[in-house]
């Protein structure tokens, strides 16, 4: 999903990543650099990129440090594909570390699977980001994530546009003629040059 503004523009990728498998995550980072020209440009102020969702990794740099069960070598390799891939794409780590969001169905125990990454320069637009323990929904095993940002979006203004119906057209013509007289001697029109200076300096009139 994309959204812009006057603040300038974010892409929000929101997915779910197969525990057993990196599938998901090459794909996301192939399709990065396939379209990163248009991801990374915005037509005012900055474009911005999160990658938010279930990702099914465990790391040391997000879970509790000290929770060793979580750390095999294999899971290690898997987690590491993901920081590699959020690393060449230039994201930062919004939800902050050691912020639990998944239970355990059987041993209850708490670790951290869901992530919300963002864009490196969009971390001063980050008002908040946390899991919402009240929010949980029944017989749910994750906790939701909110995240706040502020966009500064400004209500939308009327354009003032000109009312030809309230021109006092007597007035206007005498005001017309005064323009037009001072305008250089009539000439014929030989190349595309004196066509569009022709055509300036009367619509100018006008």
């Amino acid at each position: 999903m994309q959204i812009t503004g006057n603040w300038g523009k974010i892409t929000i990728f929101n997915i779910y990543n197969n525990c057993n498998n990196n599938n998901m995550i090459k794909l996301l980072a192939s399709f990065y650099s396939r379209n990163w020209t248009q991801l990374e440009h915005a037509d005012i102020s900055t474009a911005n990129v999160i990658w938010l969702g279930d990702f099914n990794r465990h790391h040391p740099l997000w879970d509790d440090p000290n929770d060793e069960r979580l750390f095999t070598p294999k899971v290690m390799h898997a987690a590491e594909v993901l920081i590699e891939a959020v690393v060449d794409v230039g994201l930062e780590l919004a939800l902050p570390s050691g912020t639990p969001t998944h239970q355990h169905n059987i041993t209850k125990s708490w670790s951290r699977l869901d992530q919300v990454f963002l864009s490196e320069h969009t971390e001063h637009m980050l008002i908040s980001c946390d899991m919402q323990t009240d929010l949980q929904g029944i017989l749910t095993d994750h906790l939701p994530i909110i995240t706040v940002l502020d966009l500064q979006m400004e209500p939308a203004t009327d354009i003032p546009f000109t009312n030809f119906r309230e021109v006092d057209w007597e007035e206007f013509g005498l005001a017309l003629e005064t323009h037009l007289l001072g305008l250089p001697p009539l000439e014929w029109i030989l190349n595309h040059h004196q066509l569009d200076s022709s055509c300036k300096t009367l619509t100018t009139a006008i």
